[in-house]
C-alpha cells in the first residue's frame, strides 16, 4: 500500500533519534508529513539523507522523535552521570 501525503507542516527544533551501537545520535527533522494509508491517517517525521527526504521511522534503527532541547538535556544528564563515576573511582 502506498502512502500518500496529504500535507507537510516546518520541523524545526525536532530531531530524529537513531540507536548507534547502543549510542543515541540524532538528526534534524526536515518536516512532518500527514500520511495517509490504508484509510488511516498519522503524522510522520521525514528526514534529509543526502539529496533525498524520506520517513525517519522506516529506518531500521529508529528509536523516536524528540524535541532537540530535550535531547541535548538528556546527552548532558549522561555525560554528568559519567564524570561523577570517574571522580568516586
Amino acid at each position: 500500500m502506498q502512502d500518500n501525503i496529504i500535507q507537510i507542516m516546518p520541523a524545526a527544533g525536532w530531531v530524529a533519534v537513531f540507536d548507534e551501537d547502543g549510542e543515541e545520535s540524532a538528526q534534524g527533522v526536515v518536516c512532518f508529513a500527514l500520511v495517509e494509508s490504508a484509510m488511516k491517517r498519522e503524522v510522520r517525521a521525514m528526514i534529509a539523507d543526502g539529496a533525498q527526504i524520506g520517513f525517519a521511522d522506516a529506518l531500521p534503527n529508529f528509536v523516536r522523535v524528540q524535541e532537540l532541547d530535550a535531547f541535548e538535556e538528556e546527552d548532558d544528564e549522561d555525560e554528568e552521570g559519567e564524570d561523577e563515576e570517574e571522580d568516586e573511582a
